[in-house]
């Protein structure tokens, strides 16, 4: 596998490395190191400002020399990455643009993700949620405290493909580290109007026929070795299920997403699962993006 891991050299780099270091070791994997530096020439330069020749050609030798110092920063990161084969990249421009613009070469992205204040994010946003937003590749992103290990992993399932393609992603991702697998269903308590006996009868029967699919998951995967246990719960709503399911099971090192991939507008009008747990939550989680 290949991995993109993008780092800014702050407090979450180190803790970041050393999921990938772990992860790249058991997939025998390739890591590519990114670092991107933030743009000092902007063009085109209004007159006004009276930006001379001589002034440009020192804000192009500044940006070289945090390039230089970028890359002398990787290589030392390369040498805790020893003995996995590892690549430097550096590029100029913003962070999150140039992340989507490389992440077709990749099997995974590694991001970390800092704590910001609400009137910071709604000024600044964040580099993880744009690409988490609009990147078409499978995120692992670390959130929270940093794992011990990849111990015991919850699976958000809720039948469709595209938690079906996470799920798959996921197991092959963590079966290295032998974790205990719990596949969580959220059942949403939504008001169906009609006859009270119907609904009861409706809903009932549309449970039992849930169960014995989440049954039949996890005896698939404890034929497949895993330790597996199949769980559904009532939740207003799939998120709130989840959180729910987390309070109670304080002891997940990872959550594992399928995200539908909505469009802009879409996205806007029904919101979205994964965009609402990444903001709510202090856990690791792999979101796996399928296409609309």
């Amino acid at each position: 596998m290949k991995f993109l891991v993008p780092v800014d050299f702050t407090e979450i780099t180190n803790p970041l490395l050393r999921i990938v270091k772990s992860f790249a070791q058991a997939h025998n994997g390739e890591v590519d190191l990114l670092h991107v530096v933030s743009p000092v020439l902007y063009a085109p330069y209004l007159e006004s400002f009276m930006i001379s020749t001589v002034d440009m050609k020192l804000l192009a030798e500044m940006q070289e020399r945090q390039k230089e110092k970028a890359k002398e920063k990787l290589m030392g990161l390369v040498e805790f990455l020893n003995p996995i084969k590892s690549n430097i990249l550096v590029e100029i421009g913003e962070a999150a643009e140039v992340i989507l613009e490389k992440e077709k070469s990749y099997d995974l992205i590694f991001m970390g993700s800092h704590k910001k204040g609400l009137i910071q994010r709604i000024l600044i946003g964040s580099t993880t949620e744009k690409v988490v937003k609009y990147s078409h590749k499978p995120i692992f992103l670390l959130k929270g405290k940093e794992p011990e290990g990849i111990k015991k992993v919850l699976i958000a399932y809720d039948f469709s493909e595209h938690a079906k393609r996470a799920m798959e992603f996921g197991l092959n991702l963590v079966k290295p580290f032998n974790p205990q697998i719990f596949i969580l269903n959220v059942e949403e308590t939504i008001e169906i109007p009609f006859v009270v006996e119907i609904k009861d009868v409706l809903s009932e029967k549309y449970k039992e026929e849930k169960l014995k699919h989440l049954k039949e998951v996890e005896a698939k995967l404890k034929k497949e070795g895993f330790w597996a246990e199949a769980i559904m719960i009532e939740g207003t709503s799939p998120a709130e299920g989840i959180r729910k399911f987390l309070q109670e099971n304080p002891h997940v090192d990872l959550i594992i997403l399928g995200s539908r991939g909505l469009s802009g507008l879409k996205r806007v009008l029904i919101g979205s699962t994964s965009s609402e747990l990444v903001r709510s939550l202090e856990i690791p989680m792999l979101i796996h993006r399928s296409g609309e």
